[in-house]
């Protein structure tokens, strides 16, 4: 569907008022169980259908959920069931156009991190959202959790104004499914790097002046196994990267220096994590303090469940997401610039 054939806005969601909202997910692999397990852990919403052209991975979400609908596409389920909005969990490669197809039919979107495979995906995500009147929103759910911490230290000042950014995100090898082919958006570029990206533009507040990137791909396929980049930001902060495929295990660090101290991100996974925080303007942390945090459940109710209630919250006080479609496609935008430096050896500039 083209955006120029869009309705000119989203009507009202049942969340705008009364009752929770009604939710349809398209996409019922691992991330789709996930989103939908979450739904079941909170009132603000109830998953009322589902959509995914493989059989096994429809009934194993519709086990999860009483009298939840089931359907072969995402048009299926919009002519045959009532939702208010769209939960988009599929590859990367289908991201963008299902989510057009849903806010085409007046949802609004939830769209799993990265949104789509490239900047112009991204833009068109924006602006067809804005001229629909949808709410979309990204699902950068590490904002929830992880980086939310991160997030809360550096907003209470405790380093300063940020000098310097350094980061990176690891996984074992990426050699089977939609992950592993460069048709379906698979590498962990887009898989780790979006995240890592999210991160490094969340915590720097700034606009990118220039993007350097170089990349090591497979031999004899196109997928990205390591790679490296540094981001320029306009206050004259610099963010260096790595994301890589084929470790040991996963892990990610980022490292925020400021002017006034440094807050360390130390994870082996998206709950054993610790934090490191020195400063010169909070004494409770003039020394090296690491702080973990307490855990006592798992992901879903850590990171997805304050997801789906920020943007049935979004929907009902009809405002933004606090990570929307610009966010979204500012990830792509350097994702894109690594890209094109790698191939052209050069710095590539972002207006």
């Amino acid at each position: 569907m083209s955006p120029g054939s869009l309705s000119s806005d989203v009507r009202p969601a049942a969340g705008e008022g009364s009752g929770p909202l009604r939710l349809g997910l398209v996409g019922c692999g691992y991330q789709g169980n996930c989103l939908a397990t979450a739904a079941i852990r909170t009132d603000v919403v109830r998953l009322v259908a589902c959509a995914d052209p493989d059989p096994g991975a429809l009934a194993r979400v519709a086990g999860l959920v009483p009298d939840l609908s089931t359907h072969p596409s995402l048009e299926a389920l919009l002519e045959e069931a009532e939702v208010d909005a769209v939960l988009v969990a599929t590859p990367n490669h289908l991201l963008c156009p299902l989510s057009l197809v849903a806010m085409g039919a007046g949802k609004h979107v939830l769209a799993e991190k990265p949104i789509g495979l490239n900047q112009e995906e991204g833009a068109t995500l924006e602006a067809v959202a804005e001229k629909a009147g949808a709410r979309f929103m990204a699902g950068y759910s590490m904002r929830f959790s992880v980086a939310g911490r991160v997030h809360e230290l550096l907003s209470a000042g405790l380093v300063g104004e940020i000098q310097a950014i350094t980061g990176h995100f690891a996984c074992g090898p990426l050699d089977h499914g939609w992950v592993a082919s460069p048709e379906t958006g698979g590498g962990p570029l887009l898989f780790l790097g979006s995240h890592l990206v999210d991160m490094v533009l969340w915590f720097a507040g700034d606009d990118v002046v220039d993007v350097s990137g170089h990349i090591r791909r497979r031999a004899g396929i196109e997928i990205d196994e390591t790679s490296t980049f540094e981001i320029r930001f306009a206050g004259g902060a610099v963010a260096q990267c790595m994301v890589a495929q084929g470790l040991s295990s996963f892990s990610f660090t980022v490292e925020i220096h400021g002017r006034d101290g440094r807050v360390s991100l130390r994870g082996h996974n998206f709950l054993q994590y610790e934090v490191e925080v020195v400063s010169k303007v909070n004494s409770a942390y003039a020394q090296p303090t690491v702080l973990r945090p307490y855990v006592d459940r798992d992901h879903i109710t850590m990171m997805l469940v304050p997801e789906l209630e920020e943007f049935a919250g979004a929907i009902a006080e009809r405002r933004p997401p606090s990570i929307d479609a610009t966010d979204g496609r500012r990830v792509l935008q350097v994702l894109d610039a690594v890209v094109a430096s790698d191939r052209s050896g050069a710095p590539v500039l972002l207006s």
